[in-house]
């Protein structure tokens, strides 16, 4: 397992990435024709995902979730919905892993 400065920096860094990479986007779209997602299927990014995916034992792929589907609530229920989780920051993702999900 990873620490949860390493993890939460790590999260940082990717979401940063990804605002870059739509800036680049908007930017090319601007000189060519068609509508560009720059940085879809980067093998860096994958890399890292994976690798973090693993060192947290992630089962339920919550970092990917948190990444793209989550916003703006971040919120996870239990299964009978008695329990809710709201997960905006990274350190709250890391500790809901952590603990079990």
């Amino acid at each position: 397992m990873i620490s949860k400065e390493v993890f939460c920096k790590a999260l940082s860094l990717i979401q940063e990435q990804h605002e870059i990479d739509l800036e680049v986007g908007l930017a090319l779209e601007k000189v060519g024709d068609g509508r560009f997602l720059y940085g879809v299927g980067n093998k860096y990014y994958e890399a890292l995902l994976l690798v973090l995916k693993a060192a947290m034992d992630d089962k339920y792929d919550y970092i990917s979730w948190w990444l793209y589907d989550g916003a703006p609530e971040y919120e996870v229920t239990s299964a009978d919905e008695t329990q809710k989780w709201i997960l905006k920051e990274p350190d709250a993702l890391y500790d809901y892993i952590t603990s079990g999900g």
